[in-house]
């Protein structure tokens, strides 16, 4: 079961950091390994195929300090990201995630000014199930697609994005197999590839009331990535220390912090961290950095 798996490797997790110490994908003060419970170390084996996906994506004109958001609701959501584009966030003792927002905030995605933090992603929608982002007639053609183009190529070919912050299949849970759904992502995975753009696949939260499958989803999603060599973004196992599985009244998205101040979800400190959103962004920036910093030979 995925979540025993997770939790033996929580409890590793001391170890696991001093490995990114030495590989020099992580802090190396004392506090700040304390602060990092959910950036996984990466192989060398992951890092090497990182830097071969990387260096593709540069040849073909993508840009090294722009990644791109793919998913649902909770992806469009303006609490994810947000906060680090307006530049209003406190991240406490995770002072050493400051370059990449620097690195990422730098190059400007689209007419209105914005960075990868505040855009919106033409590879995201509310409601939207695995299969959405691959469907041409989700695609926004005022926004700049292509007739016939699916959301997440056109994704790809307006912000020409190194990476790409993936979390599908919470809307799948329902009435899809986790067989479906692994399909899905897997072409999703390969069109990733084929545009050299690196996806980092997330794990899905709890959902109660489906809880088998969002085990079994969250299964092939772990044994996706490792097959293909890339690395797992858990916000799955993160969620789970969390009141409620992190998880809003609905059930469904993650919860935020009381004002409901899109602002307040990036303040990294241990009481706002019980939020899923909070929670969402740290993983998320966690993750985005440790694969910057192991594909990027500048970083």
């Amino acid at each position: 079961m995925i979540g025993l798996n997770l939790s033996r490797k929580h409890i590793f997790i001391a170890a696991l950091s001093l490995l990114l110490i030495a590989a020099g994908l992580a802090p190396a003060s004392a506090q700040e390994v304390a602060a990092a419970p959910y950036a996984s170390p990466l192989s060398e084996t992951v890092a090497n195929n990182l830097r071969v996906i990387y260096n593709v994506g540069q040849a073909y004109g993508n840009r090294g300090g722009v990644f791109s958001k793919v998913g649902d609701s909770i992806t469009v959501n303006i609490n994810f990201m947000h906060p680090f584009g307006w530049g209003v966030y406190d991240l406490a003792i995770y002072s050493y995630l400051q370059p990449v927002i620097d690195h990422f905030n730098w190059t400007i995605t689209d007419a209105d000014g914005g960075a990868s933090f505040t855009h919106e992603s033409l590879a995201a929608g509310v409601g939207w199930a695995a299969w959405g982002v691959l469907e041409p007639e989700l695609a926004d053609l005022e926004a700049g697609c292509l007739a016939g183009e699916k959301p997440l190529e056109c994704e790809y070919r307006i912000m020409r994005p190194a990476f790409a912050l993936i979390m599908l299949g919470t809307n799948d849970v329902s009435y899809r197999t986790p067989a479906d759904v692994r399909y899905d992502l897997e072409r999703i995975l390969r069109l990733s590839l084929e545009w050299g753009v690196i996806p980092i696949f997330s794990t899905i939260p709890m959902r109660p009331e489906w809880s088998t499958n969002v085990y079994a989803i969250n299964a092939e999603i772990a044994d996706m990535t490792a097959d293909w060599n890339l690395p797992l973004w858990d916000y799955a196992g993160a969620m789970n220390s969390l009141p409620d599985y992190g998880l809003a009244r609905d059930e469904v998205h993650p919860s935020s912090p009381p004002s409901y101040r899109p602002q307040e979800a990036a303040i990294f400190t241990p009481d706002y961290l019980q939020y899923g959103y909070v929670m969402r962004n740290l993983t998320g920036l966690q993750m985005l950095d440790t694969v910057w910093r192991a594909a990027d030979p500048d970083a």
